[in-house]
């Protein structure tokens, strides 16, 4: 008797507990299991930007730690459209599953022409009704509503990330914090701070090493949240890659392409749905850690301008929002912002 390879296909804009649920399903009734991820440029993953490359990879790492299953990546750019594209389709797929003699595929599909077409063209289909009452597209139209249902790796693209930025002392952090727990969600609060506290070092002590762990150390702090379970569709960050790029360039001064260079990579990789910039009101406190040159009103006034040219330089298609009133408008202002973007269900 020939093994069985279960084939399951899609396009997986994004994955979600139904495909999840399906695949499982299929890798236990067969003797292994196959993912083909099908796309082509600007199909409807692309369009919101998960092209086929990057649902690919979610989908590799979603099956990371399962021997029983492959995924492969079928480009279908130049194929005629569905339903036209059927033998070239299969022949690529062929061409990749690479099926033995004693193997025999086994499609699993949720649409009856799908089975129809298969069974008609010599190949043996499993049908399924869908599970769950969930699909891509209504993922797609409001991913907080059914964020339960969705593949973890794929809710990094789907969550709403709010970067907090503004120069020191000026109730950033506070804000942040009340954010996180009116929307109880995580926020990612300046590394800097941990890190000063924990070598013992003042703001102008740093030096250009120590900013680049800083660098380092905010990115890989904000994306752990983003991709951690606390995460229920929105991240709130306090500082980020621009604004260490701008204490940088206040403190150091000195031009280092190694810097720049690292910065420039994490700031590509940052996703912000809405920066909020506070503007500087009050009194500068000093924490222990604060270089109080920053105290006076111009030097503060100067440093805001360079951060605001930063932030235009790095962040061109983020929605950008001022906020410099008092810190209950500040935060009833920032709520407002939030939950344009935003919506908890």
């Amino acid at each position: 008797m020939k093994k069985t390879v279960a084939v399951i296909f899609g396009t997986f804009a994004p994955m979600h507990k139904g495909h999840i649920d399906l695949i499982q399903r299929a890798k236990r009734a067969c003797d292994r299991a196959v993912v083909i991820v099908s796309g082509y440029e600007n199909d409807r993953g692309d369009k919101i930007g998960l092209g086929l490359q990057k649902r690919f990879r979610y989908i590799r790492e979603t099956f990371n730690d399962e021997s029983l299953i492959l995924v492969y990546k079928l480009d279908e750019t130049g194929m005629p459209p569905y339903p036209e594209g059927w033998t070239p389709w299969l022949e690529a797929l062929q061409q990749l599953v690479q099926a033995g003699e004693d193997e025999e595929l086994v499609f699993y599909v949720s649409e009856k022409e799908y089975s129809a077409e298969l069974e008609e063209r010599g190949f043996r289909a499993s049908f399924t009704e869908r599970n769950f009452g969930i699909s891509a597209t209504l993922i797609r139209e409001n991913p907080a509503k059914h964020w339960n249902l969705i593949a973890k790796p794929f809710r990094r693209h789907f969550s709403k990330n709010v970067l907090v930025v503004g120069s020191a002392s000026n109730g950033k952090t506070t804000l942040v914090k009340d954010l996180g727990r009116y929307y109880s969600c995580p926020v990612s609060l300046e590394y800097a701070r941990y890190y000063q506290k924990r070598y013992n070092v003042r703001d102008d002590e740093l030096t250009g090493k120590d900013y680049n762990y800083l660098l380092t150390g905010q990115y890989r702090q904000t994306s752990d949240l983003i991709d951690s379970d606390t995460n229920r569709g929105l991240v709130i960050a306090d500082t980020n890659a621009t604004v260490t790029e701008a204490y940088y360039n206040y403190y150091i001064g000195e031009s280092s392409s190694s810097f720049h260079s690292l910065c420039a990579d994490t700031v590509k990789n940052e996703k912000w749905d809405l920066i909020i910039f506070v503007l500087p009101t009050g009194n500068y406190v000093d924490d222990g850690f604060r270089d109080m040159s920053m105290a006076d009103q111009e030097v503060r006034h100067a440093f805001t301008e360079l951060l605001k040219k930063l932030v235009a330089k790095n962040h061109p298609d983020a929605h950008l929002a001022f906020i410099g009133g008092s810190y209950l408008e500040n935060y009833q202002k920032s709520i407002d912002l939030i939950d344009a973007i935003y919506q908890e269900f």
